[in-house]
């Protein structure tokens, strides 16, 4: 095993070096060698190098999923820069105030991505880089060490303003290290990532798959989307490991094989807890399938416990599977209010310690002091620790089980989510008095986020809604926004949030009055939506992101309409036709076409069609 004293990039440069013909990385019918991947970063990293990259200079990433998306994260490696991820479906609010808070000197992007870069931001586009130049004249010695850093991801902020969490080198290679050897990976195997790079969820595939000889799938956004052109991927394409949300999995086994979208030796499951009952038919769908939880907070470099389900499932008193056992030289203590450790049992903050905790939140020092606090259990109390707010407890067996939060924080589709980001933006619109964002359970146990807010004069939550979106994530756009006249309280004073919670979820929703069905196809899809949102009726002109869907619930609509129609839609096209009357125009249109003669001989005899 390498040693912590080398860089990332470091890692997959002697991979290379060792098997340079074998197959890196693979993005549809694209593919890379591991030869070929590090002459294109050695490529980028001197052109970088050139325009001023170099250790401790940020260089943000605005990229689709691609070969040209890792070759970015390691070019700039190389360069000895940090690497700034940000989402392409990010809104442009958020994009400029990353730009700005990092003072990105570059941008890497695509061309039809350009029109998305901030005001000023310098784009570098990749898809248009000549890599068969002549290499540019190095800039002087790149003194990149493990002290480094390697990447700046930005996460949801209480007081308003994401905020940077700063990873150095020797936090990731710690954690690539640790992880490859708990998760039992081995050299060679194949590896699919299916998550945003704006979030570190896909570091545990990523990485360990360049430092290991795997090859790396690089999954589209809309095929990690689609129940069906995954199951196609993974058929045609053996992956052994994958790294995925557990609502995420969820929603694509909505198919008739559920089996067909898992892996075939390892399952990390992470970002949100996984039932038992859940786990146990996971297990029954792929008997040699290997499945772990994987738990930690990008505060602490991807993730620090996990857990092996082996042949028996455990007992949890919430039901949930356990957070497991901390990787090699991470160090976990339970403590209470006053920062003492608590008996065995009984519930604790969860605190880390160790080589993964961040350097702290980049130009934040006030919350960096606030959460990144010296060891008081560790023999070296000049060490640091993060106090990740998490509450947790020790079982029987020596295992650690999730318990809740200290705090408002909470876990959406996946997403760290820190409500009081959502309720200040929502104060900012001059028709909101004030707000408070609570996560709620729908009907069918996923979580929602509604706001309730009081108002200085009337307004739609529609129009709310629209105005968050030009502001926020998706993934932190409430379902439903419910207008009343005053918060409740407590007799101290504090919004009253149980008072809140035992509002009815239908109350999230807008008044309106359903148009109904006029056709066949219509009356289905209505019938589809209606019990997808736990509705009575959804009407023909309705949006259903209004009524408060959100992306894996229309995967699930995905699988319906497939099965129904014999029509395969994307997820960008139900975003493009949100309404049913829309929808259903689309899908009688191409009904159509699947039955004429000449499209029926064009496929082959097959029925179905793709939006």
């Amino acid at each position: 095993m390498v040693a912590v004293s080398s860089c990332l990039h470091q890692l997959i440069e002697a991979q290379a070096a060792r098997t340079p013909q074998r197959t890196a990385l693979r993005f549809e019918q694209q593919r890379l060698t591991y030869g070929e991947l590090e002459r294109r970063a050695g490529r980028l990293a001197a052109h970088l190098r050139a325009l001023g990259a170099g250790p401790e200079v940020l260089v943000g990433l605005l990229l689709e999923r691609s070969l040209e998306m890792v070759v970015g994260m390691l070019g700039v490696l190389k360069a000895g820069a940090a690497y700034v991820p940000m989402d392409v479906s990010f809104p442009e609010e958020r994009l400029a105030f990353m730009h700005a808070d990092a003072g990105l000197r570059l941008v890497l992007t695509q061309e039809s991505l350009l029109p998305r870069l901030p005001a000023g931001a310098r784009g570098v586009c990749l898809d248009a880089f000549d890599w068969d130049a002549p290499q540019e004249a190095a800039q002087g010695d790149v003194s990149v060490g493990p002290q480094n850093l390697a990447y700046v991801i930005y996460t949801s902020g209480s007081t308003g303003r994401p905020k940077g969490v700063c990873i150095e080198h020797r936090s990731i290679v710690s954690y690539v290290q640790g992880v490859a050897e708990r998760l039992q990976l081995e050299q060679g195997m194949s590896f699919a990532t299916v998550s945003t790079i704006a979030a570190d969820l896909g570091n545990t595939v990523i990485f360990p798959a360049l430092a290991s000889g795997g090859c790396l799938h690089v999954i589209s956004r809309e095929r990690a989307e689609s129940p069906a052109q995954l199951a196609e991927y993974f058929a045609r394409e053996r992956i052994d490991v994958l790294k995925i949300v557990p609502s995420h999995l969820a929603a694509l086994q909505g198919a008739s094989d559920p089996g067909a979208v898992l892996p075939a030796r390892r399952l990390i499951l992470g970002g949100e807890p996984s039932r038992l009952d859940w786990i146990e038919r996971l297990r029954a769908l792929s008997p040699a399938c290997r499945i772990f939880n994987h738990y930690g907070p990008t505060e602490t470099t991807v993730g620090v416990l996990t857990y092996k389900v082996g042949a028996h499932l455990p007992s949890t008193p919430s039901g949930m599977l356990p957070l497991g056992r901390p990787l090699p030289g991470t160090r976990i203590h339970l403590l209470d209010e006053q920062g003492r450790p608590v008996p065995a049992g009984e519930k604790g903050e969860l605190c880390i310690a160790g080589p993964g905790v961040a350097r702290g939140y980049l130009n934040r020092p006030d919350l960096t002091a606030a959460r990144f606090v010296s060891d008081p259990i560790g023999a070296q109390p000049d060490l640091r620790m993060y106090r990740t707010g998490d509450v947790a407890r020790l079982l029987p067996d020596g295992d650690l089980e999730f318990c809740g939060r200290v705090d408002d924080q909470v876990k959406v589709l996946g997403y760290r989510v820190e409500p009081g980001e959502i309720e200040a933006a929502l104060r900012e619109h001059p028709a909101v008095q004030d707000a408070v964002v609570l996560a709620r359970m729908d009907d069918a146990g996923a979580s929602q986020l509604v706001a309730y807010v009081t108002r200085k004069e009337s307004v739609a939550p529609t129009i709310l809604r629209d105005y968050l979106k030009g502001r926020l994530p998706s993934y932190m756009v409430p379902a439903g926004l419910v207008p009343l006249e005053s918060l409740p309280l407590t007799p101290n004073g504090k919004v009253d949030r149980q008072a809140l919670n035992a509002l009815p979820l239908a109350s999230a929703r807008p008044d309106h009055a359903a148009a109904p069905p006029r056709t066949r196809t219509e009356t289905v899809l209505a019938g589809i939506w209606a019990r997808l949102l736990g509705m009575e009726a959804v009407g023909v002109d309705d949006d259903v992101f209004d009524l408060g869907a959100h992306s894996l619930m229309a995967m699930k609509a995905l699988v319906e309409i497939r099965d129904t129609f014999g029509v395969s839609v994307s997820l960008r096209n139900l975003f493009e036709h949100p309404t049913i009357g829309r929808l259903a125009e689309a899908i009688d249109a191409l009904s159509c076409l699947s039955t004429s003669p000449t499209h029926a001989a064009a496929a082959g005899g097959r029925e179905e069609v793709v939006l």
